[in-house]
């Protein structure tokens, strides 16, 4: 039965990352740097605006926010997701509606030492690119050039992580952990220039396709400190703080230019005017620093709260149209259970509640912004079946990104999130009666 359970777990993630290969969004800020950024958290963590560097559960991933948590796992989870995104764009005198569905992760964890050693992997989307657009210039010695851009792809990220604990006294415990993870994915980029006063001139095709493999690491640490009153209740204080190392993401680029008459829709090819094939490339990735508190009142309340650096700052932009900024992040989250054994379904219920703020970590033609969102999450319980403990997450997610300053375009967006966790005891020992 465990074989079998191991078999279909691996078939869902390679699947999976097929899944994560086709384009996801239709932003137009996705054309710069590396695409739009796609959260590291799970499906629990969505519903409390994506906090979690201070989380832990022995039942729950809490996703790649902190490493050391995986030292609090003592049962078996699966964790699968999907998120549906519904954007609308808004140029400041028309409107655009847009709408794309994908699995936002794959994962698996499992205890090694009960209490002490956990380990955790899986695949997710690291960033994505989609976008299609068309825009009209006036050169005066050209006339009038239209420009067709489009592009796609996705960089993927498939981790194996480790967390340990220690106990340094009967309350308090102190856990390291570390991921290491592989990033890898294809981004095309596609853009025609017609030149319309020039009946017999010759139009521009320009065609590029980078192919990016490369590693990276993170660790983190948690501190937890456990207090009991007179009735018996326990309450768990956590600290944690991350790391991520900057890194080179490593590429190979091929670029086609090639000279054609007609339109966008009908054309023919004249000449390669340019083929660099299979040239190296990189982009930057920055460091990160990461800071997270929680304190929750066991199977009944808990508050959580994260603020997050990253140094995009410190990388140098090869193209013109924008810059790296810094990017500062800021997540806050609440979960309340009326009653946990309540013999009323609707109080056994975890509800989430959360916000977040971020900065852009671009800035196009000088101009960037914030990103925000107001969050609302469910937790179902579902019938327990033999060893597992199934349990549905539901994330509803509202928020703004983008400026229409500039000639930017604003976004609005409304992202659906459904997550299946699955706890088993797989490695128990049978017991004959």
């Amino acid at each position: 039965m465990q074989k079998n359970k191991l078999i279909t777990i691996f078939l869902l993630m390679f699947v999976g990352v097929a899944t994560f290969a086709q384009s996801t969004t239709n932003s137009p800020y996705s054309k710069y740097g590396v695409g739009i950024l796609r959260p590291q958290s799970f499906s629990r963590n969505m519903g409390m605006g994506g906090a979690g560097i201070g989380l832990r559960s022995n039942r729950d991933i809490t996703g790649l926010l902190n490493p050391a948590s995986y030292s609090a796992i003592s049962v078996v989870p699966f964790d699968v997701g999907y998120t549906n995104n519904a954007l609308t764009l808004d140029d400041g005198t028309q409107t655009q509606y847009q709408n794309n569905s994908y699995i936002s992760h794959l994962a698996l964890a499992f205890p090694i030492l009960k209490d002490t050693w956990g380990m955790s992997f899986g695949v997710l989307p690291y960033s994505n690119v989609g976008y299609k657009y068309d825009e009209v210039i006036n050169d005066p010695v050209a006339g009038d050039l239209s420009f067709f851009s489009e592009g796609s792809g996705a960089i993927n990220k498939a981790y194996l992580g480790n967390g340990f604990a220690m106990n340094l006294d009967s309350t308090s415990t102190v856990s390291f952990g570390a991921n290491a993870y592989f990033l890898f994915g294809t981004i095309n980029h596609d853009q025609k220039i017609i030149y319309g006063d020039l009946a017999n001139g010759y139009n521009v095709w320009n065609t590029t396709d980078i192919s990016f493999t490369d590693f990276g690491y993170d660790i983190g640490l948690q501190y937890q400190k456990s207090f009991t009153n007179t009735k018996d209740d326990k309450y768990n204080l956590i600290v944690g703080v991350t790391y991520g190392l900057a890194s080179d993401l490593d590429g190979k680029r091929t670029t086609l230019t090639r000279s054609f008459t007609g339109n966008i829709d009908f054309g023919t090819v004249k000449d390669t005017v340019e083929l660099i094939k299979d040239a190296d490339d990189f982009i930057q990735l920055p460091s990160s620093l990461g800071f997270g508190v929680s304190f929750e009142k066991e199977r009944k309340w808990l508050v959580a709260i994260d603020y997050k650096t990253t140094n995009w700052g410190a990388i140098t932009s090869n193209d013109p149209l924008f810059t790296y900024e810094s990017n500062y992040s800021l997540a806050a989250g609440v979960q309340f259970v009326p009653k946990y054994d309540g013999s009323n379904y609707l109080q056994r219920i975890a509800y989430r509640f959360g916000t977040r703020f971020s900065n852009s970590y671009i800035a196009i033609q000088n101009t960037d912004w914030i990103e925000s969102g107001i969050t609302f999450g469910l937790g179902l319980p579902v019938r327990r079946s033999g060893s597992s403990y199934p349990r549905l997450n539901f994330g509803f997610e509202y928020g703004t990104n983008g400026t229409t300053d500039g000639g930017l375009i604003k976004e609005k967006f409304f992202n659906f999130n459904v997550g299946i966790t699955i706890n088993a005891q797989w490695f128990a020992k049978r017991r004959i009666d």
